[in-house]
């Protein structure tokens, strides 16, 4: 078959252009490196921070004031309410849900933290309000409140993630305040107040995301440096399919009857391979300078699979451009100025704002969404950085499948049309 022709010659040329592969593979190198070092080891002001509440609290029945209550609740209003000094922007925006749902979120990194109040916060409330006034005055229902009953509420995120850090911080600072403002009223109201010593009875724990106690924030830069790396595939693609135009050789393969199918299955085989050689050779750097890989042998398998199926996005991101580009030169700018936005515009680099322009699937779906490298990195992620299987990565793989697939089709029609000319 021609197109295995068509490869062979790519893969030769591909070897022999050494400088452009050092490009490829190596150029990468140093922006890992450099993230690396600066990351190993930035909040938004007057922004919501995204989290979610899960609330196990049952409540408890007060005779003092004959009123059932729930901490729970009450807490999870406040954080609603809460906004940033001197402004009427929230402090949070609250997702209600339950633990695993939120362990999800949490690793798509589409909330901050995760707080979980446990059953027993209500009657914690309850000991705390008994212990601060008289001894004469009995606030206890039958077996419902224990003098030392007490509630630890867990705050759960990315210990290595600057959002779980700051979110927080602010968390337990409304939770300790929450508790002072409670006994002062308490205290405010009763006129007995001899004896009484400060107790805690609502206290806060930060537990890490299963698998990230010891993460930093390379951990979450390491797979979009490899999708950075995947989408400089574009730009070499491009270059190189024009230089074919330039030199003459796409007519003389004309000539024998090629098709565009032939000519560009023939060069996705080789470039597809770098791909695949791209993430084996960052997962390997990364992970000699500090990654924490989560992983097993499996997960790094199917990273290089959602690696493939991201070059082959990359291939066709380059044929859309050798589609327009007149000169090789040309071809290597335009793929340049395209591809290092892109890369931000998947989120490689930095954390994007939230942009959901609808549903899909159950998911939130997002502007960005219609770039198939956002799927690529969210399933890198998913595998490397959390440890993640098959199951965890369908949706990820088949959006970034079906949207490659579409800019593929894409990349063959307008470079058919604008290179090849009339096929016999």
């Amino acid at each position: 078959m021609k197109f295995i022709s068509i490869a062979i010659k790519d893969a030769k040329e591909l070897i022999r252009d050494r400088r452009g592969l050092f490009m490829i593979l190596i150029f990468p190198l140093f922006f890992m490196l450099v993230f690396g070092f600066a990351f190993g080891g930035m909040g938004q002001s007057n922004t919501p921070h995204k989290i979610a509440v899960i609330n196990n609290d049952e409540g408890v029945y007060l005779p003092f004031i004959q009123e059932e209550i729930n901490f729970g609740n009450n807490l999870t209003k406040i954080l609603e309410d809460s906004k940033y000094e001197n402004s009427d922007v929230n402090l949070f925006k609250v997702t209600k849900t339950n633990e695993t749902a939120a362990d999800e979120l949490l690793k798509q990194r589409e909330i901050d933290a995760a707080i979980i109040i446990p059953k027993n916060s209500s009657k914690a409330i309850a000991a705390l309000i008994s212990s601060s006034i008289s001894p004469n005055t009995n606030l206890q229902s039958t077996n419902q409140i224990s003098d030392n009953e007490t509630a630890t509420i867990i705050i759960k995120g990315d210990t290595g993630y600057v959002g779980f850090g700051i979110s927080q911080g602010i968390i337990v600072g409304i939770l300790e305040q929450y508790q002072d403002q409670l006994l002062f009223q308490i205290q405010s109201s009763l006129s007995s107040k001899s004896g009484y010593e400060q107790l805690k009875f609502i206290e806060s724990k930060v537990e890490p995301l299963e698998g990230t106690e010891t993460f930093t924030s390379f951990d979450f830069l390491a797979p979009g440096m490899i999708v950075f790396a995947i989408l400089l595939l574009a730009t070499t693609v491009a270059a190189s399919l024009t230089r074919e135009v330039e030199k003459g050789t796409l007519d003389r393969l004309k000539l024998s009857y090629m098709k565009s199918f032939d000519l560009l299955m023939g060069g996705l085989i080789p470039w597809s391979l770098v791909a695949a050689v791209q993430v084996i050779i960052l997962f390997v750097v990364a992970v000699l300078i500090g990654f924490h890989w989560q992983g097993g042998l499996n997960s790094l398998i199917l990273a290089i699979f959602v690696g493939i199926v991201g070059g082959i996005g990359s291939v066709a991101l380059g044929m859309i451009i050798a589609a327009f580009a007149k000169t090789e030169r040309q071809a290597a700018n335009l793929g340049t100025i395209i591809t290092v936005p892109t890369s931000f515009l998947v989120g490689a680099f930095f954390e994007l704002p939230q942009v959901v322009i609808g549903n899909f699937m159950g998911q939130s779906f997002q502007i960005y969404d219609f770039l198939p490298w956002t799927h690529t990195l969210n399933a890198l992620r998913t595998l490397l950085t959390f440890g993640g299987d098959w199951n965890d990565i369908t949706y990820q793989l088949g959006l970034s499948t079906l949207l490659t697939l579409l800019l593929f089709i894409l990349g063959v029609f307008l470079f058919s049309r604008n290179r090849l000319g009339a096929e016999s």
